[in-house]
């Protein structure tokens, strides 16, 4: 057994994507991403118990070797691989074609080459047990080659598996021990696409801080507060969202809501490769630079003063709570099927019946009717009628409450997320 109990003492290096600086804690910055908050709350679960390593970006003024809360983060400079990808004539070559088209310069096999070799270089001497790989699938086989018998663990925060040329990912799968979904949802995709090596994944959820978002009871919600926390972006679906809330506010016209998060548009080809969903498709034109801010702004600007409030600039993670614990519905209307967003298991952590759409992972994290309620993805007169249906409501409004936090405490917490993560490295070693 290699529980968190066990004496059984694994080493454990944690391999972050290389494309961001891991400054820890992660929650005290507001320029972490999710999937980089995820993976470092992961690392520290881990080190309570194992030997864990963490490999990353060199940051301006940052210590090649650092230890925090027992994890040692070894930092690797990318200046060099940075300085190759902007060169254009290389990302002319980097940039490949594959069976289902050209694939994006992140799927390619060069893509942070020198990176990943450093790493490995430094791996060599470390005789660890499991290499647990973030998103890269690339890396897995360079890694394979070198390290034969070490453990290698592909954590997949996005649909990239799925939808990237078939044949290339089918041989990174078969030369990882386990791939791992941040929900069901997307190890579902995995299997479907690759059922010879179906049995080579499996998920473990992305998590919240229970005792940091619990909502104390001197600090009751405004009873009509409504919330909003990710990116500002097309996929994310605030467009929709705030013609919802021109709906609510004919029959509530006290209420008001809060946008949370950075206007960070991301290219489409980028987070959709390969791309056939409808619902994301038809955004494609608000992918533009400026075009969403530019929607969102006039969108906004047709509303009575004071109903919403934006905070796009400069929200650390821990600043967040006090903004959960003034809302009394968090709305979550993505256009996209997402991977297992952060935002839903926070809200209901504080307490919020969420309500969101119902396609991707989130009917496996907010239970429809219960802990929330779901709606169809794009359609705002369907988001506006389940907001409506809980601002008349408080009783089912606090019932729904309660649900969501039990749902949260008992099935979202990092305890449960690394005991779960746990029990996954359990089974490399039958």
């Amino acid at each position: 057994m290699i529980t968190g109990q066990s004496k059984h003492r694994l080493k454990i290096a944690i391999i972050f994507m290389p494309i961001n600086e891991i400054r820890p804690p992660l929650s005290a910055t507001s320029l972490a991403s999710s999937g980089d908050l995820v993976m470092d709350e992961i690392a520290r679960g881990l080190a309570r118990s194992h030997k864990v390593i963490a490999y990353c970006a060199l940051g301006e003024g940052q210590q090649r070797v650092e230890q925090f809360d027992e994890v040692e983060y070894r930092r690797i400079s990318t200046w060099l691989d940075r300085r190759l990808l902007h060169r254009q004539k290389l990302r002319r070559l980097l940039e490949f074609g594959g069976r289902n088209g050209p694939q994006p310069l992140i799927n390619s096999s060069l893509w942070y080459r020198h990176f990943i070799g450093k790493v490995i270089a430094d791996l060599l001497l470390q005789d660890c047990d499991i290499v647990h790989i973030m998103n890269i699938s690339q890396f897995v086989p360079i890694i394979r080659a070198r390290l034969p018998k070490t453990r290698i663990v592909l954590h997949m925060h996005c649909q990239w598996l799925e939808k990237l040329d078939a044949a290339m990912i089918e041989r990174r799968i078969d030369a990882a021990d386990l791939v791992l979904g941040v929900s069901n949802f997307i190890a579902a995709g995995v299997r479907r696409r690759f059922p010879s090596l179906a049995h080579r994944c499996s998920h473990v959820y992305n998590g919240a801080d229970i005792a940091l978002f619990a909502r104390p009871p001197s600090a009751p919600p405004k009873p009509k507060q409504l919330l909003y926390v990710g990116r500002l972006a097309p996929e994310k679906g605030v467009h929709i969202l705030l013609d919802a809330f021109h709906i609510v506010l004919e029959q509530h016209p006290d209420a008001h809501l809060e946008l949370i998060g950075p206007e960070l548009v991301v290219s489409r080809e980028a987070l959709f490769p390969n791309c056939d969903d409808p619902h994301v498709l038809e955004l494609e034109q608000l992918f533009r630079p400026g075009a969403y801010a530019e929607l969102l702004r006039a969108k906004v600007s047709e509303f009575p003063s004071g109903r919403i409030s934006f905070f796009n600039k400069g929200v650390k993670f821990v600043e967040l709570v006090s903004h959960y614990h003034s809302a009394s519905i968090f709305a979550f209307p993505s256009v996209c099927e997402e991977a297992c967003p952060l935002p839903p298991i926070e809200a209901m952590a504080s307490s919020i019946p969420v309500v969101a759409t119902r396609d991707g992972p989130l009917p496996e994290i907010v239970e429809d009717g219960r802990s929330g309620l779901l709606v169809e993805r794009s359609n705002a007169r369907a988001l506006a009628d389940a907001i409506l249906r809980l601002l008349s409501n408080p009783d089912q409004r606090g019932v729904m409450a309660e649900a969501a936090f039990e749902r949260a405490s008992t099935r979202f917490s990092w305890d449960r997320i690394t005991d779960d993560l746990l029990k996954e490295y359990e089974s490399l070693f039958v």
